[in-house]
């Protein structure tokens, strides 16, 4: 019983869990590395992240999608308003599954 109760614990202490940041953010710096990652930096920070840094998956479909609208949001200098992303607890990365601009 002991056993189980220590698994259930550690299956639940390792899950992603999901966010939503509703603050207003200004594009700074995006970047893309090799063909499945990229990611992004706010003028304002984004302190719940890993080096404060929003990742993507460059290698879906979504993905690329979002970097799109991330280089038309910096471009036009529209502020996202919105981001959804997943927060891994065990080393704080964090990843974009969504956002809205203005």
């Amino acid at each position: 019983m002991r056993f189980i109760i220590i698994f259930i614990a550690s299956i639940f202490s390792a899950a992603v869990y999901s966010e939503t940041l509703n603050e207003t953010r200004t594009v700074k710096r995006i970047f893309a590395e090799g063909t499945a990652s990229g990611g992004f930096y706010t003028n304002e920070g984004l302190p719940q992240c890993l080096y404060h840094i929003m990742y993507l998956k460059l290698d879906t479909d979504a993905g690329k999608a979002q970097f799109s609208m991330l280089l038309a949001a910096k471009a036009s200098g529209q502020k996202i308003v919105r981001i959804d992303y997943t927060v891994n607890p065990s080393n704080g990365k964090c990843n974009l599954t969504g956002f809205h601009v203005e």
